[in-house]
């Protein structure tokens, strides 16, 4: 064959073949789409079954209850006391002010009214900010909304997976379906960590400055705002300066997003960051009164409620009176001790080696809780150096100088032979310059006696005023509730109650002398001696009460029985156990300042006895009221008996063991009497005004003695003195302020009495030639029946003396 003329052999397609072979081709192309569409949405359909797969309703919002601040209110509705898991007090998104909002939003969430719970714009943002800066040590962008961090506080973990992020996607879509987003920022609001244990924006606003979410400023609300981001690392008091650039920065956000001007965000970020101090309040104050709240609190409430269900508990603290008790049963304790001398019994920092010179500039003591100092406030101060004559010390970031200028009280005048480099002491501040961080202070010291205090409204049974020991940190033991000591001479006012019962009147004469009686139940001999050991002869039952003879009130006792003296016992309320002997006239049996006070309560209350109590209401967080007290009183004593001894127990303050007291008497009526038991172990006063009844007693932990001759004249008296004293102040001042002169407060006399002037030292009808002319009461039947004559006046052994006053008898 011809070569050219060889072709290579070529099939022509036709024109219905190529069209068959499209359409095939098309076919398959469509298989395998749709095989791909299916794929796709099989992977779709099973992410959206596995992100709705166990996830919490979205209307768990509406029924969830965070752990609300139960708070604690005083008598005059002022807040004493927060109890909480959290501390946190629920707002309504009315009361969040709109620079707060903004200042949130600005900085949380720009579009937050713009999108549907999820800123997909913001996402994207975020992404191309992660791509831009991968690998570059810089910490990713999240781009979640505000919803999206409620859903993931409230519902889901933090932890970084597609699985947690499609789910809080879709949570948050959800939310901003059901809620408005009023609501959604309202619950926001009212959630989040703000540091130092607060929860929500009211309870930050309070930490910080000191006042209502509603009335913040614009850097004030800056600053709560910054916070949100990152709690643990923006603090005002861990991190100033990282918080004050975070303020502005918030500042700056506001004015970029149209919030406030340039010129106000230029004014605000020129104002200091000034914030109220973390510790500015005593967590000694009213400690022991405060935790007889919680207890109560807990044991009908349970701990459940009282942390978290944001109980209202209204009380009848009395800021006022609970301070004045403080102070004056502190400054007394440590009178008293520093009548005993100076004890080395003190702290020495350079014996632990961890602290060395170096740490005595930078150690933090226990005792310095409070943000500030008050001039005569003792605390603690560690020593730097000593000489002779003077000696440098630290309290916090200050620093002073001591003396050997009124230390007297130490026995000494050389500070090298009292403290140590290193020492931890107590100083008394004297004076305070807060520029220069500079004090002048005195040398102090921690009593090691104990000492109670108790005041009560004896018309209401309002318990006013608690404190039960020298330190609630020190111990937590009440001595005003749980103390069980013996009562010593304060108990006899209520023999003598039962005397005046039981046909003795204030007139009525005994003999003080040494006297054996036989225990009726033991069969026994018993003599019980007077304090001094001197007898006064014949004596009325005035003088033996204001000069607690103990001859006398044993006569009383065994003259109306043990058994009669042990039933008005119970009668005024005494619950602790009581046994018909006769030592109980001179007080053997143990009883609480609790049950003193409030028996006592009966005479200037004409004989009724209300029950003491210390909470008025609770309220439910919604206002709804759980409690109201109900008072419970006893009629224990008729109004006549009552003055009657209020009459007997003011002359203890006017001549007899009280009248160290007696001073206050041109301002107010008063009336107490004064308790010691053996061995000087328990120093006791109880006593009164018209309108308030309060004792003391101190002791050591142990039955030891306080010291001879403490007793309660001069170990217990001094604090209710000085406690009235300062209300009869008060009340001159507030008469002043009114432009009124002071009234002095006076018992009400009740009807059915009779008054009639007598010789006092007789108890007889006044005639001109006694000396000791008196206006005695009595119930009508029971005056003297015969003039006093010169012989009756013989039969007094010391009617001729003058009267000097008398000290303390058990």
């Amino acid at each position: 064959m011809d070569e050219k003329k060889r072709k290579p052999f070529r099939r022509k397609k036709s024109k219905k073949a190529s069209k068959l072979g499209r359409k095939k081709l098309l076919r398959i192309l469509g298989v395998v789409f749709l095989l791909g569409l299916a794929s796709v949405l099989g992977v779709i359909v099973g992410a959206y079954r596995a992100v709705r797969r166990n996830l919490p309703s979205i209307a768990d919002l509406e029924h969830y209850q965070p752990g609300l601040i139960t708070v604690v209110y005083a008598d005059d509705g002022q807040e004493i006391k927060e109890f909480a898991q959290q501390k946190r007090v629920e707002v309504p998104y009315e009361k969040v002010p709109a620079i707060l909002i903004n200042a949130i939003i600005a900085t949380e969430d720009p579009r937050f009214f713009k999108h549907g719970g999820v800123d997909f714009r913001g996402i994207l943002r975020a992404f191309m900010e992660n791509i831009k800066h991968l690998g570059g040590g810089r910490k990713l962008e999240g781009g979640s909304t505000i919803t999206q961090q409620l859903t993931r506080e409230f519902f889901l973990s933090r932890d970084q997976t597609m699985g947690r992020k499609l789910k809080e996607i879709y949570l948050s879509l959800q939310i901003e379906k059901k809620y408005s987003k009023e609501k959604v920022l309202e619950i926001f609001c009212n959630q989040f960590f703000f540091g130092h244990g607060v929860y929500g924006v009211e309870a930050a606003a309070n930490l910080f400055f000191g006042k209502s979410v509603s009335d913040l400023t614009l850097e004030e609300a800056a600053l709560i705002a910054g916070i949100l981001r990152s709690p643990g690392n923006y603090s005002p008091y861990t991190a100033p300066d990282l918080m004050l650039r975070r303020r502005n920065h918030v500042l700056n956000r506001m004015e970029e997003e149209g919030y406030i001007t340039k010129a106000q965000a230029d004014e605000a970020r020129q104002k200091p960051m000034v914030v109220l101090p973390l510790q500015r309040s005593d967590t000694e104050f009213g400690a022991y009164f405060i935790e007889e709240i919680r207890k109560y609190l807990e044991k009908n409430y349970g701990a459940d409620a009282l942390y978290r269900s944001g109980l209202r508990v209204y009380t009848t603290f009395n800021p006022a009176l609970q301070k004045y008790a403080e102070e004056a049963l502190l400054r007394q304790l440590r009178a008293l001790d520093k009548q005993k001398g100076w004890r080395k019994d003190k702290k020495n920092l350079l014996q632990d080696p961890k602290i060395g010179n170096q740490g005595l500039e930078s150690h933090w003591d226990d005792g310095w809780r409070m943000a500030d100092f008050q001039i005569g406030e003792v605390t603690n101060a560690v020593v730097l150096s000593v000489s002779r004559n003077e000696a440098e010390f630290r309290v916090k970031k200050y620093r002073g100088k001591l003396t050997n200028k009124n230390i007297e009280w130490t026995k000494t005048n050389n500070l090298e032979s009292l403290i140590r480099k290193g020492d931890v002491i107590q100083v008394r501040i004297d004076k305070i310059d807060k520029e220069k961080k500079e004090l002048q202070a005195a040398l102090d010291q921690e009593p090691l006696s104990e000492a109670a205090f108790l005041a009560v409204d004896p018309h209401a049974g309002q318990i006013k005023a608690m404190v039960g020991g020298y330190s609630f940190r020190k111990s937590k033991f009440n001595r005003a509730t749980q103390a069980l000591r013996q009562s010593g001479s304060v108990i006899k006012p209520f023999v003598y109650t039962a005397a005046l019962e039981n046909g003795f009147t204030p007139a009525s004469i005994l003999v003080d002398e040494p006297t054996t009686f036989e225990d009726k139940w033991t069969g026994e001999a018993w003599s019980p001696p007077n304090y001094d050991n001197k007898y006064k002869g014949s004596v009325t039952l005035r003088k033996g009460l204001e000069e607690s003879r103990n001859v006398v009130t044993a006569k009383l006792l065994d003259a109306i029985s043990p058994q009669t003296g042990a039933d008005y016992c119970r009668r005024f309320g005494i619950t602790s156990t009581i046994y018909p002997y006769l030592s109980l006239s001179l007080g053997t049996f143990e009883v609480t300042l609790l049950e003193l006070v409030s028996a006592f309560s009966t005479f200037p209350n004409e004989g009724v006895r209300i029950k003491p109590y210390f909470i008025s209401r609770i309220e439910d967080k919604d206002g709804n009221v759980l409690e109201e007290a109900k008072i419970s009183s006893e009629n224990v004593i008729s109004p006549q008996t009552a003055y009657i001894m209020t009459s007997l127990l003011q002359g203890v303050i006017e001549r007899g063991t009280g009248a160290a007291a007696s001073p206050l008497l041109k301002d107010k009526s008063l009336a107490g009497k004064t308790g010691t038991t053996d061995d000087f172990t328990d120093a006791w006063f109880i006593g009164f005004s018209p309108s308030l009844c309060a004792g003391a007693w101190v002791g050591n932990e142990t039955k030891v003695t306080l010291g001879k001759g403490m007793e309660g004249s001069l170990a217990a008296l001094p604090i209710w003195i000085e406690f009235f004293g300062r209300i009869i102040e008060d009340e001159k001042k507030k008469a002043r302020d009114e432009g009124l002169e002071p009234v002095p407060e006076q018992f009400e006399v009740p009807t059915s009495l009779s008054f009639v002037d007598i010789d006092r030292k007789t108890g007889l009808l006044l005639t001109n030639t006694c000396l000791w002319p008196f206006r005695e009461v009595f119930l009508p039947g029971t005056e003297p029946l015969r003039y006093c004559t010169r012989q009756d006046h013989m039969m007094i052994l010391d009617y001729y003396q003058e009267e000097k006053g008398s000290h303390e008898r058990r």
